[in-house]
């Protein structure tokens, strides 16, 4: 309080200085007193001058301090006494012939410098008046910045910069567009091709199980062999192609969102999983605080399945697999976490794991995709997905929901859930 006060009377003795160095200035009996002067020039809000005859700064007002002081100029010594052309980009010869053109003119444009950086502020307009010294013989020049076209400037330049940047959205959402329709018509293709490639598959599968149920016994150990591979083959094309159809899925589906409970919807993940988990003798478990997201449904089934039976697929030679699915709340984000006993992967490949086709275990069949899928589905909601491992003692997969992709409200219809799990919670 004590500084603003020292501050408040510091900036009231410099006004009433420069008040009287003013008057001083001006010929005897000019009708302008003290009041007069101090509204209209050292409290204008207009950056104001007078200098002299060979453009010395005689006076100036605050806000010609402020604009136009430089850096290496100390607070007591201001803008007073220093040649106008300090603070221009001028020469200093040049600055009188530019003074005596915009008396002449009324006003005058000066390259001045700011205050604060030193950088030349090309063309700032000046409206100029000759003044009479106090002996009615000298030559004294008033300059007044022209704000208003200083202001008309800046506003030209907003508008600027707002056309500017209507146009790039304009033109984004042109490539949205062009983005969305392209998408649209890969899932169509996808699904196309999908079943083009589903019938002569199911046409091949048919005839193999008609050669082994009605020739197999008449056919040497050999050609039963490669009847087996044969098989196997298409098993895992028709797998591969209803991968590549849910990875474009991900991709391409409209988001309809609804706001979900999730340790609902997990439980009937869950549940979903249980028939795979038993032919291993395996189990899983959902546990931790509750929360509800805004996400899509068909597309959060689809993540949440993905990690779950990648989970299974990768499970450790010699031991039954154990999942278990934990949801935590934390300070700005919720967490989903699906946890696996199975065979790990090497830490290094955290990152790469989520790349289509990179596939960390080449002797299990696989497409490669079902991570890809998960990071697609987790990027579409505004969510991130992470993946631990030590190598050897299983997995952790982690998706950070931000708490505003959350929404739970009582008009939105949640997923349901009716028949209770069999699992533990």
């Amino acid at each position: 309080m004590l500084a603003d006060t020292s501050l408040t009377r510091s900036t009231s003795a410099r006004a009433n200085r420069d008040v009287a160095q003013t008057l001083a200035l001006l010929p005897a009996g000019a009708p302008i007193d003290e009041t007069v002067l101090g509204a209209a020039f050292v409290s204008s809000p207009f950056a104001s001058f007078i200098l002299d005859g060979e453009g010395q700064i005689l006076v100036c007002n605050r806000r010609a301090e402020r604009l136009f002081c430089p850096e290496d100029v100390r607070d007591t010594d201001l803008l007073r006494g220093m040649s106008f052309a300090h603070i221009t980009a001028l020469d200093a010869d040049d600055v009188v012939p530019r003074l005596r053109e915009g008396v002449v003119k009324g006003k005058a444009v000066f390259p001045m410098r700011s205050g604060t950086r030193l950088q030349t502020r090309a063309g700032t307009l000046f409206y100029m008046s000759l003044l009479c010294g106090a002996d009615s013989q000298t030559r004294l020049y008033l300059l007044t910045q022209d704000q208003l076209k200083a202001t008309a400037d800046a506003l030209c330049t907003i508008n600027a910069q707002r056309i500017a940047t209507r146009d790039e959205l304009a033109h984004m959402q042109s490539q949205y567009f062009d983005v969305h329709q392209n998408m649209v018509a890969m899932e169509a293709f996808a699904n196309t091709a999908s079943h083009d490639l589903r019938t002569p598959l199911n046409t091949l599968s048919g005839l193999l199980h008609l050669v082994n149920t009605k020739f197999a016994d008449d056919l040497p150990e050999k050609a039963r062999e490669y009847l087996g591979y044969m098989s196997r083959a298409i098993t895992q094309m028709d797998e591969m192609t209803s991968d590549f159809l849910e990875h474009a899925r991900s991709a391409s589906a409209e988001l309809r969102t609804e706001a979900i409970d999730m340790k609902s919807f997990l439980s009937g993940v869950a549940q979903e999983m249980e028939p795979y988990l038993a032919a291993v003798d395996g189990e899983i478990s959902v546990a931790g605080e509750d929360f509800e997201v805004l996400a899509e449904p068909k597309l959060l089934h689809m993540l949440t399945m993905n990690l779950l039976t990648n989970a299974l697929k990768y499970r450790h030679p010699d031991r039954a697999p154990i999942l278990s699915i934990r949801l935590a709340k934390t300070d700005g984000r919720d967490i989903l976490s699906v946890r696996d006993n199975g065979r790990g992967f090497d830490p290094t490949q955290s990152a790469a794991i989520f790349q289509p086709f990179h596939r960390l275990h080449p002797d299990i069949d696989g497409s490669g995709v079902g991570l890809a899928t998960c990071k697609e589905v987790c990027r579409r909601h505004g969510w991130s997905i992470t993946a631990h491992s030590d190598g050897t003692n299983g997995a952790v997969f982690g998706v950070t929901i931000p708490k505003d992709a959350e929404m739970a409200h009582p008009s939105v219809m949640k997923t349901d859930v009716s028949k209770p799990a069999k699992f533990t919670t």
